[in-house]
């Protein structure tokens, strides 16, 4: 096996006793630290954004304050921001501990200014209190878990009102000045943000660094020596941040009775059964920017703490390099960590008529499924998004699961799909879900919405449109891809646009309230007109769009857009042959291209972008920056 025989080699070379930094090329920095009670130094080139790993130094900040009994964990969030408040009237029950775990009922993140290329957007905050006061909550307070960045950045607020403390300067002065940390911080304690590891796209193309406006649910950068010495702090009978019964507290599952993941306060897992066989206890917590990603996993009896970030990737390919890593470490002490492969259970040609009543439309988060089960054989699963229609196969076997199979099952030269996926069909609280075998729920059955002609008529000549983003501030990391929208109705499925719930010709919205991490990050629609424009708020999200239907051709007479803060000016790249243009681009504004699949071609946060700018010859362009900014275009 490649992996083992690599890990195998940095073994030999020191890598379990000591921090050892790996490299790969320009484009991929990844750098592997794995700390015992003593580390010695290693020169370290670049920090890297962890992520939501950042979730973890947030919580511990809440818990010191705990250990001073300045914060009840158990007391509701208003006892510390007297203004929170959800258009809910159920907001008053979340607690702080709710926050930690994923149990809070929010919706799920404020996406809009949430990661910028040009600095913090330092209106985030201001922004974040107002927009979640006319939300709703998509499951009552400590209802089941979903993951939920925003629940974090409430904690990050409460640090600062009770500490009276920015969170910058609460982290300085009680978890890195106290570790010696001199890496870790959020953009804005930064004393060289060039020594951020570089982020490349379409191959070699350095782009700016991402800043993140949010510190607690995914601000904080930091090295992997760092990042494991902050880990090391939660081994047993280390008292240097938090109090044995804090770290203990942390370390408890928080999971609810549907929840497939043992959650604890801020960490993804506190307890996995591979190492639980082994008799160890594993904690980790995973992170994932645009660019950089972020894995901490700790053994704190064991006293081992592995980080791993890389600049490309994933946390998920990270933490299973740390869990080689920590078998490597665990073997050293004398543990013997076993990972079998489950046996694929033996297929069954007809699936139980009980099951097959489960056949309808699910809904996985912002996404319409069919379930069918054709001549009652097996599962058929189709994705019902015209962007994105596709069809899995699952055959029934003994043990009553779903297994994912590739090939022609009717004669049956069918094969599970590696890695192999199972699903189970199961009722919760009258309602009937799609489930990960041993893990979370994966989509929930639509009920029948019933709604007049005019109405279901109106979101179908919507059906298919496009949306484009237009209010993001000109270095909002979300014009790094063309954030477009596309609404979706269905022909057998009437009162839904894109799962969300239509409540008239104007309004729909997501009641999609699956008991895990696969109704994360929902928002509602809200179409008006504007200008003449027809324009799409994501009210949840914080961003509006506006109707490809409303956007020009980019004539080859204009030199120059006028640009207005939160109404960025799109336009369409509709039979261009060979034009290359130069933009004059103030402060504070910025162009970004795009051709005819949505790849981006150019932008002025491209590092060391010179000379025209070939434009492609069918695509988009889109001009933003503040009001009263002019964009020059010589062409």
């Amino acid at each position: 096996m490649i992996k083992r025989k690599l890990l195998t080699a940095l073994m030999i070379a020191g890598m379990v006793m000591c921090p050892v930094n790996v490299r790969a090329d320009e484009g991929d920095d990844s750098t592997v630290t794995t700390e015992e009670t003593e580390t010695t130094e290693a020169p370290t080139e670049y920090y890297l954004n962890i992520g939501s790993v950042s979730k973890m130094y947030v919580t511990t900040a809440v818990m010191q304050l705990a250990d001073q009994g300045k914060i009840d964990i158990d007391a509701p969030v208003t006892d510390y921001i007297p203004e929170f408040k959800l258009a809910d009237a159920r907001y008053k029950d979340i607690t702080v501990r709710m926050l930690m775990n994923h149990t809070s009922g929010l919706m799920g993140s404020v996406y809009g200014g949430m990661m910028m290329f040009d600095g913090i957007n330092t209106e985030y905050r201001d922004d974040f209190l107002k927009v979640l006061s006319f939300e709703r909550l998509k499951a009552a307070p400590g209802e089941y878990n979903c993951y939920c960045n925003d629940g974090f950045t409430i904690l990050e607020i409460i640090v600062e009102r009770v500490s009276g403390m920015s969170f910058t300067e609460y982290l300085e002065k009680n978890i890195t000045d106290p570790l010696g940390l001199d890496n870790t911080g959020t953009v804005l304690n930064r004393k060289n943000p060039e020594d951020q590891a570089p982020n490349y796209i379409n191959g070699n193309i350095r782009i700016a660094s991402e800043k993140f406006s949010m510190f607690g649910a995914g601000g904080i950068s930091s090295d992997s020596e760092e990042l494991s010495a902050f880990g090391s702090t939660f081994f047993k009978g280390d008292e240097t941040l938090l109090s044995e019964k804090a770290k203990n507290s942390m370390a408890e599952c928080q999971a609810t009775e549907t929840s497939g993941v043992m959650w604890g306060l801020g960490w993804d897992q506190v307890s996995l059964a591979d190492y639980e066989a082994a008799g160890v206890k594993v904690l980790q917590k995973g992170g994932d920017t645009t660019f950089q990603h972020a894995s901490l996993t700790v053994a704190p009896d064991e006293e081992i703490s592995i980080a791993v970030i890389s600049s490309g990737g994933s946390s998920s390919v990270n933490e299973e390099l740390a869990q080689d890593l920590m078998d490597i470490a665990l073997e050293e002490k004398g543990y013997t960590v076993e990972h079998p492969e489950k046996a694929i259970p033996k297929f069954v040609d007809t699936v139980p008529d009980e099951l097959q009543g489960f056949a309808g439309k699910y809904t996985v988060g912002e996404s319409v499924i069919d379930v069918s089960f054709p001549n009652g054989r097996y599962m058929l699963v189709t994705t019902l998004d015209a962007s994105n229609r596709s069809e899995q196969q699952y055959m029934y076997t003994a043990d009553g699961t779903f297994v994912q199979v590739s090939g022609d099952i009717e004669s049956g030269n069918a094969i599970p799909v590696k890695p192999v996926t199972e699903l189970e069909l199961q009722t919760w609280n009258g309602r009937e879900f799609i489930k990960q075998s041993n893990s979370e729920f994966n989509a929930e059955k639509l009920s029948e919405n019933s709604i007049s002609e005019n109405v279901q008529k109106a979101w179908d000549e919507r059906n298919g449109v496009t949306y484009y983003y237009i209010s993001g501030a000109s270095g909002d990391a979300s014009y790094l891809e063309m954030c477009t929208l596309t609404l979706n109705t269905y022909d057998d499925l009437g009162g839904y646009v894109n799962a969300c719930t239509i409540i008239d010709e104007n309004h729909a919205e997501n009641r999609t309230s699956i008991p895990s991490t696969a109704s994360r990050d929902i928002s509602d629609i809200e179409i008006s007109e504007q200008s003449g424009c027809e324009i799409l708020n994501n009210k949840d999200h914080n961003a509006v769009y506006i109707s490809e239907k409303d956007i020009p051709d980019f004539a080859d007479d204009i030199t120059a857009v006028e640009t207005t803060k939160g109404e960025a000016a799109w336009y369409k790249l509709n039979g261009l042959e060979n034009v290359t243009v130069k933009f004059d681009i103030p402060e504070h504004a910025a162009v970004y291209v795009y051709d005819k699949y949505g790849n981006l071609t150019y932008t002025n946060y491209m590092v060391d972008y010179r000379g025209g700018v070939p434009l492609p010859e069918y695509g988009m362009i889109v001009f933003v920056g503040d009001t009263g900014s002019t964009i020059g275009i010589n062409q």
